[in-house]
């Protein structure tokens, strides 16, 4: 599995320019499957979007930020929306992606193919 950020640098939100954000990701390689372990803390699972295209496994989501009625003295936490991608190697079967949600951490299995498991060899 080959992981790559598809946003990198800047990126222009409300007529400004910011620094992209990425959310932090570990990835686990297990003996049947790889195991992606997402960041999004504050973000519900509505606002999540996971995706596989052109051989690429997306992750998008949204978090609003904003209270209603009041201006910031501070502004520390963001908002707004976050992407990653993943480049998907030969190595995976795509049909068989499982995601689960929990405590701001999005859990991503992606199996591997049946060809690319360790197989005991007989002797003869």
């Amino acid at each position: 599995m080959n992981c790559t950020d598809v946003v990198r640098g800047m990126v222009k939100r409300d007529g400004h320019w910011e620094w992209a954000y990425s959310p932090r990701t570990d990835i686990v390689e297990m003996d049947d499957r790889y195991e992606l372990v997402v960041e999004l803390p504050g973000v519900s699972t509505d606002k999540v979007d996971l995706q596989v295209e052109d051989g690429e496994l997306r992750i998008s989501a949204t978090k609003n930020g904003t209270p209603e009625g009041g201006d910031y003295l501070l502004r520390e936490r963001r908002a707004g929306t976050y992407s990653r991608s993943f480049r998907l190697g030969e190595h995976v079967d795509r049909t068989k992606i499982e995601a689960q949600m929990k405590d701001g951490i999005l859990t991503v299995r992606v199996s591997k193919a049946a060809a690319a498991l360790p197989r005991k060899i007989s002797i003869q």
